[in-house]
């Protein structure tokens, strides 16, 4: 098997993993099409794409998950790694996600 696939593969299961802890339904589409991960969670949508390296993200597949989640009013994140931990980007805002409690909808005191 391709080392940067079982590299990128293992990337996404920790990624994975770090949204169930959280309390997200956690979905992997096949062959990672057409994102990587759909964490669903209350209401919420957020489609992750999944990255070894922040700055591999192409403008094509930028703009195509940018699109999807306009269309699914999702919120459309970049995991990727810094120095071995899951860094999260919210790709709408360009401002990182320093917490996921931050995406859930809370209704109006």
């Amino acid at each position: 098997m391709n080392p940067s696939y079982v590299k990128g593969r293992r990337f996404e299961y920790r990624v994975r993993d770090f949204f169930r802890a959280r309390g997200f339904l956690v979905i992997r589409p096949a062959q990672s099409k057409p994102v990587d991960l759909v964490c669903l969670r209350k209401g919420v949508i957020v489609l992750v794409e999944c990255k070894t390296d922040k700055h591999a993200l192409g403008k094509r597949e930028r703009q195509a998950l940018l699109e999807m989640a306009e269309t699914a009013s999702a919120t459309p994140v970049l995991a990727y790694r810094e120095k071995r931990q899951i860094k999260l980007l919210n790709l709408k805002s360009g401002t990182p996600l320093l917490r996921i409690e931050s995406l859930l909808w809370r209704p109006p005191s």
